[in-house]
C-alpha cells in the first residue's frame, strides 16, 4: 500500500504540514542564551558590561543596638563585547504589476 499525504491521519497530517511549511533559519546564539541590548547611535562597536562578585554571607546578626555590621569590599569585573554586524539580502526576479493611481481621481469637485 502506498501512503500519500491525502491518506494520513489528521494528527500526522498536521505535523507533516508544519514541517513542510517551516522555513530553515540559522541557529544563532540570539535564540538560545543571549540578552538583547540597545546601543545608541554613533556610540562605537564595543559594549561594556559590569559583573559584580558575590558578597560574603552575613555572619553577624543585627541587634537592637543600631551598630553597623562590618563592611565588605565590592569587587567587579568589566566585560567588553564587540559588536559584529551580519546581513544578507534576497534577489527576487518575479515580475509584478505596478499600479499608480492618479490622486486627482479621488478629489470631489
Amino acid at each position: 500500500m502506498t501512503t500519500t499525504t491525502t491518506v494520513l491521519p489528521p494528527p500526522v497530517q498536521q505535523r507533516f504540514d508544519m514541517k513542510l511549511l517551516s522555513r530553515p533559519s540559522p541557529d544563532t546564539i540570539h535564540k538560545t542564551m543571549a540578552m538583547k541590548k540597545k546601543i545608541p547611535e554613533r556610540s562605537g562597536n564595543i559594549l561594556r558590561m559590569r559583573r559584580y562578585n558575590n558578597l560574603n554571607t552575613a555572619t553577624v546578626p543585627l541587634g537592637p543596638s543600631g551598630l553597623n555590621p562590618p563592611a565588605q569590599t565590592l569587587a567587579s569585573l568589566d566585560i567588553d563585547a564587540t559588536i559584529n554586524w551580519y546581513g544578507s539580502y534576497v534577489l527576487i526576479t518575479d515580475q509584478v504589476t505596478l499600479i499608480n493611481e492618479d490622486p486627482r481621481r479621488h478629489l470631489v469637485a
